[in-house]
């Protein structure tokens, strides 16, 4: 099969990556309207208009989710995999971009897996141009009332075990941007309650984005 190459249509740019974490519950999401954004997994559900791209790694969520990923893309949204299991199986979307998954650390031609989704939008963001990245809901941890997402679309419980191999393929991430992607940062926006250390914190209640893209 033939593997889709993102191209560098946010060069130079600020870019916004979209977790999963609970801190973005009350988060004002028309704020996005307009910006360079990807969001991970259940971003879907969100209109286009504020999260245009979407990218997912586990095989079993466009089973899951698969209506509202259609639905997603009826509207304008684009979506990006680099789950292995999609080069064998019959009637893939035409709608999926399938991209080679690398298991660690950033790739040129292969998406980074990394053990999370949230790594490999990272690599996205980075070929598709953008050279600061902005992290939101990267809380890597429960709420303080137990919650893993902001969200309730998923029917299964996250386990808190995952996190610590969260934070270790981040670190791959780190490693690799020096090497190739010098001059890009990647900077975790939150609330006080994000558990990530490996990228730089700014605090998101501050955060000015309307005024880093003209």
């Amino acid at each position: 099969m033939t593997f889709w190459k993102p191209s560098p249509i946010w060069q130079d740019q600020p870019c916004y990556i979209v977790g999963g974490g609970p801190s973005l519950k009350t988060f004002p999401w028309d704020v996005l309207r307009g910006l360079p954004v990807i969001g991970c997994n259940a971003t879907c559900y969100l209109s286009p208009e504020l999260v245009p791209w979407t990218v997912f790694g586990d095989a079993s969520f466009l089973d899951n989710h698969r209506a509202a990923l259609e639905t997603y893309v009826g509207k304008g949204g684009q979506v990006v995999t680099n789950s292995s299991h999609f080069r064998k199986k019959p009637n893939v979307p035409p709608w999926l971009k399938i991209m080679s998954k690398l298991h660690h650390g950033l790739g040129y031609n292969q998406l980074g897996w990394n053990g999370n989704t949230g790594a490999s939008a990272i690599n996205l963001a980075l070929l598709m141009g953008a050279n600061l990245v902005y992290l939101l809901g990267f809380d890597m941890g429960l709420s303080s009332s137990g919650q893993a997402n902001y969200h309730n679309a998923y029917n299964h419980k996250v386990n808190p075990k995952a996190y610590p191999r969260f934070q270790k393929g981040m670190g791959y991430v780190v490693s690799d941007m020096a090497k190739m992607f010098p001059g890009a940062r990647v900077i975790n926006l939150e609330d006080g309650t994000s558990k990530l250390t490996t990228f730089p914190k700014e605090s998101l209640r501050g955060h000015a984005f309307k005024a880093l893209v003209a």
